[in-house]
């Protein structure tokens, strides 16, 4: 049975795979996980199809993430995050999130998150 820590980073993973995939034309996504005892990163590395497309994505990654955590709400809105997808879940996992990064290189933007225990 997974603990509840690993099952709200799933849902984040999840999230930010339901949110490339509505709002990319053509891509290629892969991610690593990386965990311990004291925080989890995520990275995922988003190959797609143009400049115009990754600047888009970019400027709507960076408003999600932006976001603070609030860990004193977070039992309720982690339960809020649902199976179909809805631009109002991708800014609650926004709200999961303690760090992120957007790196852009040519046709790749790479995202990276980091969520403390």
């Amino acid at each position: 049975m997974l603990s509840k820590e690993r099952s709200k980073v799933l849902k984040i993973i999840d999230e930010v795979y339901k949110y490339f995939i509505e709002h990319s034309h053509t891509c290629h996504i892969t991610s690593t996980i990386d965990f311990n005892s004291t925080e989890t990163n995520i990275k995922f590395k988003v190959r797609l199809k143009d400049k115009n497309e990754i600047e888009n994505v970019s400027k709507e990654l960076e408003k999600i993430f932006k976001v603070q955590r609030y860990r004193e709400v977070e039992e309720l809105y982690w339960n809020l995050t649902g199976d179909c997808y809805n631009s109002d879940e991708t800014n609650l996992v926004g709200m999961m999130v303690d760090e992120f990064k957007i790196e852009i290189e040519e046709d790749v933007l790479r995202l990276y998150l980091t969520r403390k225990v």
